[in-house]
């Protein structure tokens, strides 16, 4: 390889990398959907885009609060916390525009993560505050009984703005007077993804999207238990594990 040769390589990895960066610090919705070519090596069982975003988000925000505690642990100082966050703020908003797309509904996961994700810093940084300038043991109680009600507010306001007492799914399967529902991970209804087994109502066939009720259960989330609509634009062409987007409907 000729000196040139190796100067042009080494400036094409500079330029590389200089738009890398300056994506990932200001990105914009991409068109075409992400690969998920580690995260698909990790996870046996056949999921969607929306949920390897989901998947996606919930374990850099299971990463961070490990990081936050074990500098926590190891007493560190508080901008290696404000780094932390920033690096993670980062990639939070990087992931959520970028794929925004993608999401069955991106606002409320926007809003879950950004909130929740402040929350837990405004969390760890007041235990830092309290460590320092606490007297007695009343001090950690009060921080708990404010954390605690800062989770509980949140909790409230999320479901007070995006919560619903229905979601959308997917016919996949007709057994006399029982259907199985194919649905995605919907965090505005608290619905975990997967298949439902409800009673039929008129009009189904496989591959029609259908509108359910959910039934909250503690401690469990939500769980589809009754068709409310039929859309009758079948899911053409597609995997049912597909979008539930509803068109023309009928009750």
């Amino acid at each position: 390889m000729s000196v040139e040769d190796f100067l042009y390589r080494i400036g094409e990895s500079v330029d590389s990398a200089i738009h890398g960066i300056i994506n990932f610090i200001n990105p914009t919705p991409s068109e075409e959907p992400p690969s998920f070519r580690y995260l698909s090596r990790l996870v046996k069982k056949r999921l969607t885009t929306h949920e390897y975003l989901s998947l996606k988000l919930q374990i850099a925000f299971l990463l961070y609060l490990i990081m936050n505690l074990i500098l926590l642990f190891l007493r560190a100082s508080p901008l290696w916390l404000v780094g932390v966050a920033a690096v993670y703020f980062l990639y939070l908003r990087y992931t959520l525009v970028r794929n925004r797309e993608f999401f069955v509904e991106h606002e409320p996961y926007r809003f879950f993560y950004y909130a929740i994700s402040l929350i837990s810093f405004a969390v760890f940084m007041g235990y830092i505050m309290v460590r320092r300038i606490a007297t007695s043991i009343y001090y950690y109680y009060a921080y708990l009984l404010v954390a605690f009600v800062a989770v509980m507010a949140f909790r409230w306001y999320f479901k007070q703005r995006y919560g619903r007492d229905y979601t959308y799914g997917v016919v996949e399967e007709i057994k006399g007077e029982v259907v199985k529902v194919f649905v995605h991970e919907d965090i505005a209804a608290n619905v975990k993804p997967g298949h439902y087994w409800v009673d039929a109502v008129e009009d189904l066939e496989v591959g029609r999207v259908v509108k359910l009720i959910v039934e909250d259960r503690k401690l469990k989330g939500a769980v589809p238990v009754k068709i409310i609509e039929v859309y009758l634009s079948d899911v053409e062409n597609q995997s049912s594990h597909s979008s539930t987007e509803p068109k023309e409907e009928t009750e």
